[in-house]
């Protein structure tokens, strides 16, 4: 079967070949941002179920994640006992791949997934590691003969192979048929309809629809939307008697659905793989009727995967935040937990159920804006800011120590022992308090990306301290919100450009109006009176001698502080006194390496180079502007 791409476009005018090409790029970036929409919200989601100790939903919402980053979309094909499920695969890919006979198939699941070789990769319950075999034992894994009762704890067995049909994340999936004597067969077949996406569901004119059929059937709506019916082994019935089997078939799907139109393909999966493998039997081929299900799944491929994979994903979420409304509910009215729902061990914040249901009634109507979106349908309500619980409390910022002078009071005493100064160490600390928050805020709390957003982040200096304290990964989480927004004020200036130069430069944050530089800047302010009061008494201006006292920029603004002429000829003389002991401790240092006498060297003298700078510009690690309209 040829694959058809959604990315090629008919032969026409150029005009024509830009609009498609334009109007594809344009499907693709509206797929990526709804894609990347429904991963921000399984990432909140998942915060709340590790926090909630919910780790199985948890494991749920990480398995989502990489079906979201790998764009795995899972076609299954489903049905009962000996239907030809197995046959029908093989038909469709051309190849005598999956192992089939009369026998039924072991609990274990076979995954058809494109690699760039072939070879067989076994995930075994309670193994850590998967393991390699040849594509040829697939046998020995799967079926009945070679793996009696599934002995060998198979859960999935994944098969690689180079088709072009299965490229571009689709997983083709055999799973084992409901109703045989295995009972664990069944119990697999349903486990797996959660990881479903769409469904081929193969009956046989033999036996068509029975009440195990049914009831499988009504499940797997509850679990995907999209389904494709096959009626298998059409060659052992002829004419009129076929006919009548699948009138029947399509009369009772349909009924079964609703009165929704069905489309109930016959197929002779038999007929179609001899004739795909023969490579010229052509009016067998025809005979066999699988090229109009293999035409309507590629037109499916191309051009409905992408919407039926996002809503599949919403749905998948939907289900998961149903599963922890329900615990949440139970605990909220005392009754009781259900006995398929583990008990949790609540943790800090989230030890609310009221507050926990708050937080997911804001990721399902965020969840319920993107299915409208999905649909085509205009959403009944903008979607809502993101916000999380512990930003409900903190509307506009996330709680920052130290800010504000709510910091416990420092230990002027103590901290004058350090070798730099010490305003610059106290502000330092708020620094990297702040940032310390910050960058978990940032990563994890939505309410905190919108202020970022909105604030237009950090100026370059402090922009770039939040980048030396974070991970890739917390900066790709934190940032994207403000990118967009960068970008949308781009888009807007494009439309008027005139005054580009001024209104760009507005979008980068300065000294003036950067968060981190007025929190730093009103520390700085605080303990320089601090340190001015200290100095008031003998004693204070006595432990204050003794220390290696303050950089230049930090003596002006306490000389001002202190508003005392004595004061003031008190800290410019100690001053003076250690820039030329600093003076002296250098110069001995070099002397000393210069003789190669590095062993008399004193700790004053080795780093006397690092003190001078300090006091000289302040610590390497703050830059606080003493005019808020300054730039660095």
């Amino acid at each position: 079967m040829s694959e058809q791409s959604p990315f090629l476009t008919p032969t026409g005018s150029a005009e024509t070949k830009a609009g498609e090409t334009a109007a594809n790029l344009e499907k693709l970036k509206s797929y990526t941002r709804v894609k990347l929409a429904i991963a921000a919200q399984v990432r909140q989601l998942s915060e709340i179920l590790q926090k909630r100790n919910s780790q199985p939903r948890a494991a749920q919402c990480q398995e989502l994640m990489v079906k979201l980053a790998e764009d795995r979309f899972t076609l299954a094909v489903l049905g009962q006992f000996k239907r030809g499920k197995s046959s029908l695969m093989n038909a469709i890919i051309g190849r005598n791949l999956l192992p089939t006979g009369v026998l039924p198939l072991t609990s274990a699941i076979t995954v058809l997934r494109y690699g760039p070789r072939e070879r067989l990769v076994v995930r075994r319950a309670g193994w850590a590691l998967a393991e390699e075999a040849p594509v040829q034992q697939l046998a020995d894994f799967v079926t009945e003969k070679g793996n009696p009762g599934n002995a060998k704890g198979v859960e999935t067995a994944c098969v690689e192979v180079p088709l072009p049909f299965l490229r571009r994340g689709l997983e083709f999936v055999d799973t084992p048929g409901v109703g045989s004597s295995i009972e664990a067969n069944t119990a697999t077949a349903y486990g797996f309809l959660p990881q479903c996406d769409a469904v081929l569901f193969v009956t046989s004119v033999e036996a068509p629809m029975t009440e195990v059929e049914m009831d499988f059937l009504r499940t797997i709506r509850q679990y995907v939307g999209k389904i494709f019916f096959a009626a298998n082994k059409t060659d052992l019935l002829d004419g009129n008697k076929l006919l009548q089997v699948l009138e029947f078939t399509a009369a009772t799907l349909r009924a079964h659905m609703g009165g929704a139109t069905i489309r109930v393909f016959p197929v002779s999966s038999r007929l179609a793989l001899q004739a795909k493998l023969d490579g010229s039997d052509h009016d067998g081929f025809a005979r066999s009727g699988l090229e109009d299900l293999e035409t309507d799944l590629v037109d499916f491929l191309t051009r409905e995967k992408s919407g039926t994979f996002l809503a599949a994903m919403v749905e998948k979420v939907v289900r998961i935040l149903d599963e922890e409304s329900l615990l949440l509910d139970q605990q909220m009215a005392g009754l009781p937990r259900v006995a398929s729902i583990e008990p949790h061990t609540n943790q800090s914040e989230w030890a609310d159920p009221a507050r926990c249901l708050a937080a997911l009634t804001e990721i399902r109507a965020a969840l319920t804006a993107l299915r409208d979106e999905i649909a085509g349908r205009e959403p009944s309500a903008p979607p809502p800011v993101e916000v999380s619980p512990r930003a409900q409390d903190n509307a506009a910022q996330p709680v920052i120590a130290g800010a504000k002078g709510k910091a416990t009071q420092p230990d002027i005493t103590r901290e004058l022992r350090t070798r730099g100064c010490p305003v610059c160490r106290h502000i330092a600390q708020a620094s990297f308090t702040f940032f310390s928050q910050w960058q978990y805020e940032l990563a994890y709390n939505a309410h905190t990306r919108a202020v970022f957003a909105d604030e237009l982040g950090f100026c370059p200096l402090h922009a770039w301290h939040l980048s030396a304290i974070s991970s890739p990964h917390g900066s790709s989480l934190g940032y994207p919100k403000l990118a967009e927004r960068i970008a949308n004020e781009l888009a807007g200036l494009a439309a008027t450009p005139q005054n580009a130069a001024k209104q760009v430069l507005a979008l980068v944050r300065s000294p003036r109006t950067c968060r981190v530089c007025r929190l730093l800047h009103d520390e700085q302010d605080i303990y320089v009176r601090r340190l001015a009061a200290f100095l008031q008494d003998g004693a204070g201006r006595q432990t204050y001698a003794r220390s290696q006292g303050v950089c230049l920029r930090h003596l002006a603004l306490l000389a001002d502080a202190g508003a005392n002429a004595d004061l003031a000829r008190f800290l410019l003389t100690a001053a003076a006194r250690r820039f030329e002991e600093l003076a002296e401790d250098m110069q001995s240092f070099a002397l000393k390496h210069d003789a190669i006498r590095r062993g008399l060297q004193n700790t004053d003298e080795e780093d006397a180079w690092r003190r001078t700078l300090v006091h000289l510009v302040g610590e390497a690690a703050v830059c606080v502007p003493r005019n808020p309209d300054a730039e660095i």
